[in-house]
């Protein structure tokens, strides 16, 4: 199901520093690291979205 989602990154105050606003979008991959319950690791997940316009705005 496509959706308009809006996605924020945040400063160290947690107001917005910059958002993007994505029309019409769909997760097409999600990706993981592999999680190792010996290790101090970060993880990290990807998530690519295909979707029909873009627009970013610096707050």
């Amino acid at each position: 199901e496509r959706r308009s989602v809006t996605i924020s990154l945040l400063d160290e105050t947690g107001a917005p520093a910059i958002t993007w606003k994505v029309k019409n979008a769909f997760p097409v991959k999600l990706q993981a690291s592999d999680l190792k319950a010996d290790a101090s690791e970060v993880a990290i997940e990807t998530l690519e979205i295909a979707h029909e316009g873009l627009t970013i705005e610096n707050n």
